[in-house]
């Protein structure tokens, strides 16, 4: 019984496998190669996505039947390289990965090309596409690219945990203090809440994710600095109060540090890209993780600030029709099902993030569709104008001083706002 038992175990794991592979495999065999004999250039950053592309790129290329040559870049050569790339006279990639903060930047030096009239005549459902992923992706109401890799902060936490102290999951900014003190024990290495305090982009979109949990705008209608109000101190406070129970390190940690915090189960929470529960490898963790939105001040609506990569096409592309074809073809539910088999745990559409094997994967999908489809996926904290980079810099810098103890929390959003009005005055916002 023994030797047929294990008999029978190696057929079924066999037969596992092949299935796997079958489901890992973009499109089957018998399928329309739709860009047989082309060569597709792609410029990526360094994130799951493109790792995840590595990883199966012979089977890509299998598949769509184009020679697909691949360049993946650091998150700031990335941003350089586009904009050079669009000064040349012909880009030389076809497509390329754009965060969505360099949008408006993007779209006001005409680097990429709009979409919609592809988007029309292609019969893609867009519906699929939950609409604050779309919208990230678009500039002055035009579509500039696809949504390809989303990245909603959220706040991960161990269920363990909070159920063995009965304390609830914390849905406001006061329940996550009164949580991550419940928790900090730095004595045995064990801290409260991991979060973004690294000087520069890192502090700079966690700031503004604060703000926004605060309910604070950056600009007016008017685009006025609106960064020195009683909300927005309200936020610097709450970022102060954090520092007291985080790790002694939290000044140097951004995205991969506290999720590393977190997965060695050295915190029991952390505000983290959802796509990024890939990076908890212990399985006792995983199964005790619980995805919720980001806490939000008790008087303010809820709300998940959003970060996106989406693929899109430089406007000095030479065979745009080529280009689109592909871009289509690589956001299709197939080929999207395909990456987030080989690790990306990016949820552009409803097709993935529904899709029962994937959900199993990844079970911050389930927490992403219902945020999306109860309209807390937000934006507007990151503006789409050209001087984004230089406000998440500002924030990021102002910021990290206060939290060193060089600025009050009052004279870091009056810094905030001195800084910014200069910014928008010099790029002719006002008369």
């Amino acid at each position: 019984m023994t030797r047929l038992f294990r008999s029978m175990s190696v057929v079924i794991l066999v037969v596992m496998l092949i299935s796997l592979i079958a489901v890992a495999s973009p499109v089957t065999a018998q399928e329309p190669k739709p860009l047989e004999g082309k060569t597709i250039r792609l410029l990526y950053n360094a994130d799951p996505y493109a790792f995840a592309t590595q990883k199966i790129l012979a089977d890509l290329e299998g598949a769509s039947g184009a020679k697909i040559i691949l360049d993946v870049q650091p998150y700031d050569a990335q941003h350089q390289k586009i904009l050079l790339n669009s000064q040349s006279a012909e880009s030389a990639y076809d497509l390329v990965a754009v965060d969505i903060v360099w949008m408006g930047e993007f779209g006001a030096a005409n680097a990429l090309a709009p979409l919609d009239d592809y988007i029309a005549k292609s019969g893609i459902d867009l519906k699929d596409f939950p609409e604050a992923m779309l919208q990230g992706a678009q500039y002055e109401g035009k579509q500039m690219g696809m949504p390809f890799q989303p990245h909603p902060e959220i706040l991960w936490y161990r269920k363990d945990l909070f159920e063995a102290k009965g304390i609830k999951p914390p849905e406001t900014t006061d329940e996550l203090l009164a949580a991550a003190k419940a928790f900090h024990d730095p004595d045995n290495g064990f801290y409260g809440i991991g979060w973004n305090g690294q000087r520069g982009q890192a502090l700079g979109q966690q700031m503004a994710h604060f703000y926004s949990a605060f309910g604070q705008h950056p600009f007016d209608a008017e685009m006025m600095p609106t960064l020195d109000t009683p909300d927005a101190i309200r936020a610097a406070n709450y970022a102060l109060e954090l520092m007291k129970y985080s790790p002694p390190d939290i000044l140097n940690m951004a995205w991969d540090e506290r999720a590393r915090l977190y997965a060695q189960g050295k915190t029991p929470m952390i505000y983290e890209w959802a796509a990024r529960a890939f990076m908890i490898e212990d399985p006792e963790i995983l199964k005790n993780t619980g995805f919720i939105a980001s806490p939000h001040a008790p008087d303010m609506p809820a709300l998940t600030p959003m970060g996106e990569w989406s693929l899109c096409m430089p406007a000095n592309v030479k065979d745009k029709d080529t280009a689109w074809t592909f871009l289509k073809w690589m956001t299709d539910c197939s080929q999207l099902k395909a990456l987030s088999i080989a690790g990306n745990g990016g949820m552009p559409r409803y097709c993935i993030m529904r899709d029962p094997e994937l959900m199993v994967l990844y079970p911050a999908f389930a927490a992403v569709d219902k945020m999306a489809s109860d309209g807390l996926l937000q934006m507007w904290m990151r503006p789409q104008i050209p001087e984004w980079p230089v406000l998440a810099d500002t924030y990021g810098t102002v910021f990290h001083e206060m939290l060193a103890g060089s600025l009050t929390a009052e004279e870091a959003v009056k810094k905030m706002q001195e800084t910014m009005v200069t910014v928008m005055t010099e790029a002719g916002y006002y008369d």
